[in-house]
């Protein structure tokens, strides 16, 4: 039985006929005459007495047209529902630290000005914590900086960034360092889960080295700010760090023989599927708006 079959039943019911309510419905006396036959035969009962050409409900039948006018109702509660949240849809967004600062200011910007229907909340964390957010299903799509390192989790390319070595301008520090040289310095790093922290150990294990940072944080500005003051050195995102390095506040430290590059991703649980509005901006991010 469907909907239709309801909606057939009540229409009979409330005209008293089958003509009336083949004229309502525009189809034919006998599709409308079949339906009611088909409900009767389907659950074993009577739902008209059929006397001098008139239909007249049975017991049953009362009983069932109350039933059905509340499942008619609920469904229709149910396509406004549905309309409604198609029409507005929720929208959750992470970013890592970094894209926080420049990219997700642009990105909420364009949402709200391309998409005001949307209800539109973002996160940021380190890579790690929008990853495990992701996975609970918190978390539609988010943007990382390195590869993601759960199975569940889909990963397309965004961009890629250069992770700089730096200073205070005034730091007693050389120009150029090699990777052994760097492990020994007073570093001063983001938390363990970050991605620039990552991919630094990463490149220090692949010598056979390690480094016991002096500061630790969650914050790049308090690494910055700490930098600045010539405390030591950092390795942050050479976005973050530019426009201090042209104005003198800090400056850059070479390593010998590599530049530290790393790839960055939008991210998705690997069984999540989008509806329209969402997969628009997600495609919209995918593609490398502006930013």
């Amino acid at each position: 039985m469907t909907i239709r079959h309801l909606k057939v039943f009540v229409s009979v019911c409330e005209n008293g006929s089958i003509t009336k309510t083949a004229e309502q419905m525009c189809t034919a006396q006998p599709a409308i005459s079949q339906t009611i036959a088909d409900m009767e035969k389907y659950y074993g009962i009577i739902l008209f007495n059929r006397i001098n050409q008139r239909l007249k409900l049975t017991e049953d039948g009362k009983i069932l047209y109350l039933k059905a006018k509340e499942v008619i109702n609920g469904f229709e509660d149910f396509e406004n529902s549905a309309s409604s949240v198609a029409d507005s849809p929720k929208l959750n967004i992470g970013v890592s630290l970094t894209f926080g600062k420049n990219f997700l200011p642009k990105l909420m910007k364009m949402v709200k000005e391309k998409y005001p229907q949307v209800k539109l909340f973002t996160y940021i964390n380190n890579s790690k914590e929008i990853q495990e957010e992701i996975l609970e299903g918190r978390l539609d799509f988010a943007v990382i900086e390195g590869k993601p390192t759960y199975p569940n989790i889909k990963a397309e390319d965004f961009k890629s960034d250069k992770l700089m070595v730096v200073c205070g301008y005034d730091y007693d520090y050389p120009d150029f360092v090699t990777i052994n040289e760097l492990s020994k310095a007073t570093l001063l790093l983001r938390e363990k889960g970050s991605t620039s922290r990552d991919y630094l150990e990463n490149i220090l294990r692949l010598h056979d080295l390690s480094c016991f940072p002096s500061m630790e944080s969650i914050s790049n500005q308090a690494i910055i700010s700490a930098v600045t003051q010539n405390l030591g050195v950092a390795v942050l995102p050479e976005e973050l760090v530019k426009s201090y390095i042209s104005r003198k506040k800090l400056k850059e430290i070479k390593l010998k023989d590599f530049d530290l590059i790393r790839n960055s991703y939008v991210i998705s649980h690997k069984n999540k599927t989008f509806g329209k509005v969402v997969k628009s901006i997600y495609d919209t991010v995918l593609k490398g708006f502006e930013f």
